[in-house]
């Protein structure tokens, strides 16, 4: 079940036009597991989190905020 974090990474991805191969490359991480993340199966550690926001263009609370 994916969760809205993931759901927030997915959605920046897609709109950032960025496969999950292209944004593992820039994150340092591997697209499986950036898949994991986004379906809501891992969680991701701070520094991850912190990567993909910055690939993105985000800010760690954009993806971690609470609703």
């Amino acid at each position: 079940m994916q969760n809205s974090s993931g759901r927030r990474i997915r959605d920046a991805r897609e709109r950032a036009g960025l496969s999950l191969k292209q944004l593992a490359e820039k994150v340092g991480r591997t697209a499986p597991y950036l898949s994991d993340i986004e379906r809501g199966n891992r969680r991701g550690t701070y520094e991850t989190v912190s990567r993909i926001a910055d690939a993105l263009g985000l800010k760690v609370d954009d993806i971690w905020r609470v609703a």
